[in-house]
């Protein structure tokens, strides 16, 4: 995976204040911290920071940190955390963790389903509880996203984790009994099997009243 650039900049002072100062600029406060360091303040430029952590990336993205006229504090960190506003979810805040590149990380990344479930061919309803996977692997070698084929899944089937195969070099550490996504019956043609159902008993209770007149 390539490792992109972002540039930031010092903050000399720290606490509300000055963080209400940074975004005022249209710039997100963070902090960098991490690999034995003290914890250094820093602010990025908005639209820079949001076109990472909304684009491929994600809000766990992996990148060479160059803060501005500190070279001895640069270097690879990953995005650990991001706070966004209550109301206007705009980025308020965020936290980057320095890493290695030669030691294995742990992160999460997303789940992209591929292919068409033959469930859904035959009028199945989706439903995906599991969308991003725990995994651990080098920094240059976390995948953008794990595909997931569930061509062959049909009604009343169910795919969990154990059946995720990983790309080389990642270790998947969510728990592997864990639903990813299961196909579940049309809930009309459900609710007709239910009433019928109700309907059949309803019909078995009467019949054995009028059998003990």
């Amino acid at each position: 995976m390539e490792i992109k650039t972002l540039t930031v900049t010092k903050r000399e002072t720290s606490g509300k204040g000055p963080a209400r100062q940074a975004r005022i600029k249209g710039e997100v406060p963070a902090v960098v911290y991490g690999e034995g360091q003290d914890p250094v303040s820093i602010q990025i430029d908005r639209k820079t920071f949001e076109h990472l952590v909304h684009g491929r990336g994600g809000e766990h993205a992996v990148v060479k940190l160059e803060i501005e006229n500190e070279p001895a504090l640069s270097g690879p960190a990953m995005v650990k955390a991001v706070q966004h506003h209550p109301v206007k979810e705009t980025i308020i805040h965020a936290d980057l963790l320095r890493i290695r590149l030669d030691q294995r990380i742990q992160t999460v990344v997303p789940i992209s389903l591929t292919g068409r479930a033959q469930g859904l061919v035959d009028g199945g309803v989706p439903d995906q509880q599991l969308h991003e996977l725990e995994i651990e692997c080098l920094a240059t070698e976390v995948p953008l996203q794990i595909d997931v084929d569930i061509t062959p899944l049909a009604i009343g089937e169910s795919l969990h984790v154990a059946s995720v195969t990983p790309p080389n070099g990642v270790e998947i550490l969510t728990d592997s009994e864990r639903t990813v996504i299961a196909i579940h019956a049309p809930r009309v043609a459900k609710a007709d099997a239910d009433d019928a159902a109700d309907a059949a008993d309803e019909a078995d209770g009467e019949s054995k009243e009028e059998g003990g007149e």
